[in-house]
């Protein structure tokens, strides 16, 4: 598994709930099948913030691409502020 980790400073006035950030991570399309989300195909595992707020979102990758999925994931936490 590998976490895709955002610092609170990094995203000021990003979503501050679990449920926010499962809503924005269904619009993170697979990069091989971009009909579905890396929620729908199981990608996305978890969603956690550490004590300090950083948010931690835990992916499992089905494909050597997983740095386009923590990169997406960034970008869509980062556009919602």
């Amino acid at each position: 598994m590998v976490n895709a980790m955002t610092t609170p400073q990094a995203h000021h006035g990003s979503p501050k709930t679990e449920k926010e950030i499962w809503a924005l991570l269904e619009e993170v399309k697979d990069p091989e099948i971009p009909v579905l989300s890396i929620v729908d195909l199981g990608i996305a595992r978890e969603v956690s913030f550490e004590d300090d707020g950083t948010l931690v979102v835990t992916i499992t990758p089905t494909y050597s691409a997983t740095s386009v999925s923590t990169a997406s994931i960034s970008t869509a936490v980062a556009s919602s502020s």
